[in-house]
């Protein structure tokens, strides 16, 4: 590969810029590559200061005033993720120098319907694509196998998988039963569902969360009293913290992917999920315990939780099986996305 690979995303998308960073970890060995938030690349000015730099980023999107220049040197070496309006301006500059960027997309069906922001930018980015301005739309396996259907020349990337930052990370002391529901709010997450299983399992201990309670109007105080909030916290304290959970709760509707039973599988804590989630789903033990096939109903999420919290020795079994397995899927998920990336962009 004669030029470096960019890997790119608005800061406002987690999602996207796990996958990125993990893709740019696992491909190193083979490429020269960099992740740079969009806004970093395109704005000819960097603010420093949060405050200014969210107002100059708005009136830029607003003019989409984008400069290119940063991303010009990588050629058609070129991977977003997620779109926008701002990304138009970004495609119609590239495609006049002779460059055809790649996009990755990572939202499945569900989400788009539940997410009526991403519907419009889904069809535009399938409009350009049809239209010759992106060079290769990149989806992982369960969007290859539903979008691929009606996408023609989509093209399939699975998501790498970074096992590194998992090892050796020092478990928080925690007493009684801890049980996590982290996530970034959206349409989906079901976060009220899954409170309320935690509720009804009658556990001797709390919910640990990393969202704003008061976006609920009182309904989560109103089911439970044992939840904790943390704000941020540094990666590996947040590790940490994790690790210590007895039971994870990710038991979400409309999900593509979930990076967060990934993290969880690696620091080997059970994680409760749905059969959307492959990761979990194709293990057949793993299924068993752990996918939860009525996400709208609490008393089936409850159940299983209450399964694996009564039996300590199932719950030691189903972690050990949990990292077992993810490292599996990294195997082979990295292997394809090298191979696929060499073949591609070389």
């Amino acid at each position: 590969m004669s030029k470096k690979l960019l890997l790119s995303t608005p800061l406002g998308c987690p999602g996207a810029a796990s996958a990125l960073r993990n893709h740019q970890t696992i491909l190193k060995s083979i490429i020269d590559c960099d992740f740079i938030p969009l806004e970093y690349l395109i704005f000819p000015i960097f603010k420093k200061h949060i405050q200014m730099r969210r107002i100059y980023y708005s009136i830029s999107r607003r003019l989409k005033s984008v400069s290119i220049n940063k991303i010009f040197p990588y050629g058609e070496n070129v991977i977003f993720a997620s779109f926008g309006p701002l990304y138009e301006a970004v495609i119609e500059k590239l495609n006049k120098k002779g460059i055809r960027p790649s996009f990755i997309w990572c939202s499945s069906l569900g989400q788009l319907e539940m997410t009526p922001g991403e519907r419009r930018a889904f069809i535009r980015i399938i409009d350009c694509f049809k239209k010759g301005k992106i060079k290769y739309f990149l989806m992982h396996r369960r969007l290859y196998d539903s979008l691929g259907y009606f996408v023609k020349n989509a093209t399939f990337l699975p998501f790498s998988i970074n096992l590194s930052p998992y090892q050796n990370i020092t478990k928080k002391d925690l007493s009684g039963i801890n049980v996590d529901l982290f996530c970034r709010l959206r349409y989906g997450k079901n976060v009220l569902n899954q409170i309320l299983a935690f509720k009804m399992a009658e556990l001797d201990g709390h919910l640990h969360i990393n969202f704003d309670a008061e976006q609920f109007h009182g309904i989560i105080e109103t089911i439970s009293s044992q939840i904790i909030r943390h704000r941020w916290l540094p990666i590996e304290e947040y590790y940490g913290l994790i690790s210590a959970m007895d039971i994870s709760l990710q038991v979400t509707i409309g999900e593509s992917f979930n990076y967060a039973v990934c993290e969880r599988m690696a620091l080997k804590v059970p994680v409760l999920t749905t059969p959307d989630i492959y990761l979990v789903s194709e293990d057949p033990f793993l299924a068993k315990y752990l996918c939860v096939s009525a996400p709208d109903t609490p008393s089936e999420i409850s159940k299983s939780v209450k399964r694996i919290i009564n039996s300590k020795n199932l719950r030691k079994e189903i972690g050990e099986r949990c990292g077992e397995r993810i490292s599996e899927v990294a195997k082979y998920n990295n292997k394809i996305a090298i191979d696929q990336i060499r073949t591609l962009f070389d």
